[in-house]
């Protein structure tokens, strides 16, 4: 008892006299850490008779170092979304993801599930009953992401200001690369009504041939004389929380209609 409490009494001084020394420094983090650590005894002890128990002398209790369980990575999780998001898939999809993603923001917000055997044969049926086959998958997570994408765009279409002309396909997809995205003409409709002049139109962008987006739009007039050219404030081309990186998409991507 004697001992305990003066083993108490060293360790109360000793963190008084961190915390006394380094005033300005950060606290000392005092949690009790969980750690794995794996032993094995150098040596045995031998089998006792039948009712009796080992003798354990000073030297079985020797151990030696195995392996430290927590100084090990840990291996990603394989789950099965339960919804789309953005970056991983969509409902339906087996991923394999981080540890710290699955477990602190998938499965706590209901968008992920472990997958288990019941799980995976639930989605299964769920995608059979549905008519999608797993081998032929249309739409994945970066057509839902284009698709969100296009929705918040308005696009510019320059056209001339000193000559006649009918807006085509052809007009939008160099406009469209011009911002950054790759189309087939194919995959462009434009409405019924030709357009001649300097409006605002919607149109259609169709993804993998599946699902279509409707985009905004505007033709804005270009002349020769750059002081004839229109003086208004138009949106901006994306939205502010829209990351757009210039690149070529890919056939996958914006695929034909």
């Amino acid at each position: 008892m004697f001992m305990l409490r003066t083993a108490l009494q060293s360790t109360r001084q000793c963190s008084q006299r961190l915390l006394t020394t380094h005033k300005d420094a950060p606290l000392l983090n005092l949690e009790h850490v969980r750690t794995t650590v794996i032993m094995e005894q150098m040596f045995p002890p031998k089998l006792a008779r039948k009712g009796a128990l080992p003798k354990v002398t000073q030297k079985n209790r020797m151990l030696n170092f195995v392996d430290r369980v927590h100084a090990h990575k840990t291996p990603d999780i394989t789950c099965i979304l339960t919804d789309f998001v953005e970056g991983v898939g969509i409902r339906g999809d087996t991923v394999t993801v981080k540890r710290r993603l699955f477990r602190g923001k998938l499965f706590p917000a209901g968008q992920a599930v472990y997958a288990t055997d019941e799980n995976v044969e639930k989605f299964t049926r769920e995608k059979q009953e549905k008519g999608i086959k797993e081998e032929a998958k249309p739409l994945g997570v970066y057509g839902e992401m284009t698709v969100k994408q296009l929705a918040g765009m308005y696009l510019k279409v320059p056209m001339s200001g000193d000559n006649s002309w009918v807006l085509t396909p052809k007009n939008v997809r160099v406009a469209l690369r011009k911002a950054g995205v790759e189309v087939k003409e194919s995959c462009i409709t434009l409405p019924q009504e030709a357009i001649t002049g300097p409006e605002e139109f919607n149109f259609r962008i169709t993804v993998n041939g599946v699902k279509s987006v409707m985009v905004k739009g505007r033709v804005v007039l270009r002349h020769n004389d750059p002081s004839k050219d229109e003086r208004i404030e138009l949106p901006p081309t994306w939205l502010p929380t829209t990351k757009i990186k210039k690149t070529k998409q890919s056939a996958e991507s914006l695929g034909d209609s």
